[in-house]
């Protein structure tokens, strides 16, 4: 039984591939808008977590309000989805037209130094779009990732970006890689917005809770002394967006290296957080983000603390 569904899902999927490839961007966005909302309908329970994120993430807001809010991100999921399907098919004509760069002078700035650079990011508008628009654009890319839980996803993800020729690690061991991509002068893009175990992450303050995160972005950049730039992508109306980079972030000491981990990974915090505010809409509240807990229930470092030496 298993196999079977397995097998209509996949041949769903090439199916769904084959129809969004072949419409104009217009069509397809319009199915993915279409799929978005019938997830909205249908999976109840995801919605459910999405309005507890948001009621705790914004408590001034009307309910009317914060569902709204998970709405258009169903829709925004539904059109990241149809981009994605159609990234083999793109070129660099569609990524001019399609897409606004603001402040690549500020990634420039960052690889002037011959270290390459890290690029901090979220799960936030089409992050998938933005990794292949930078290879289309001259700048080699490459994603740290973690295995999505269904293998189907997981393998088409994979290919998908292959194809665009971003390259993909993983968390376990790609120190080497990491290390060798850099020296190289490549971008190394980073997604520190998911929940992790309290053995592997740190405590910072997102969205005034207590969120267990991954230290490795701040640990690298100290120690191999490379700079983070904050990268997001923005969707202006249909197939238009915006991409942003802001001044590359260095590595702030405030005395202590565990200290300074921390302090780092929340001001990286506070620039994704800064991002979600604005556009709360593309932000994925389906996750539990906030479920990792210190048994203290106060975090190690809040923002603001363990100002820099």
């Amino acid at each position: 039984m298993i196999k079977m569904f397995s097998l209509l899902a996949e041949l769903t999927l090439r199916i769904l591939i084959t129809v969004v490839q072949r419409v104009p961007v217009s069509a397809a966005l319009q199915i993915g808008e279409a799929i978005g909302i019938f997830g909205y309908l249908v999976v109840p329970r995801r919605k459910r977590t999405a309005l507890e994120n948001l009621r705790h993430a914004f408590p001034d807001k009307s309910d009317k309000e914060l569902r709204q809010i998970v709405f258009r991100m169903a829709k925004n999921l539904g059109r990241n989805m149809m981009e994605f399907l159609r990234l083999p098919s793109m070129k660099l004509a569609d990524i001019n037209r399609y897409i606004e760069f603001e402040g690549l002078d500020n990634l420039d700035k960052a690889l002037a130094g011959g270290k390459g650079a890290f690029i901090l990011t979220a799960h936030f508008g089409n992050w998938d779009l933005v990794a292949a628009a930078m290879v289309f654009k001259g700048y080699p890319t490459n994603l740290v990732t973690k295995y999505l839980k269904s293998e189907l996803l997981n393998k088409l993800w994979l290919d998908y970006r292959k194809r665009v020729k971003v390259n993909i690690m993983y968390r376990e061991g790609s120190l080497k890689d990491i290390v060798r991509h850099l020296k190289a002068n490549e971008l190394i893009g980073f997604v520190l917005d998911q929940n992790t175990k309290r053995e592997e992450g740190v405590f910072v303050n997102f969205f005034g809770r207590p969120a267990c995160t991954i230290p490795s972005l701040a640990a690298l950049s100290e120690r191999l002394d490379v700079p983070v730039v904050p990268g997001f992508i923005i969707r202006k109306h249909g197939p238009y967006h915006k991409v942003v980079y802001e001044p590359a972030l260095t590595f702030q000491k405030t005395g202590n290296l565990e200290e300074s981990i921390v302090y780092n990974t929340q001001i990286y915090t506070d620039v994704m957080e800064r991002y979600i505010r604005q556009y709360p809409d593309h932000w994925i509240w389906l996750h539990h983000r906030w479920k990792t807990q210190p048994s203290s229930a106060v975090p190690k470092l809040r923002s603001g603390e363990g100002q820099p030496k």
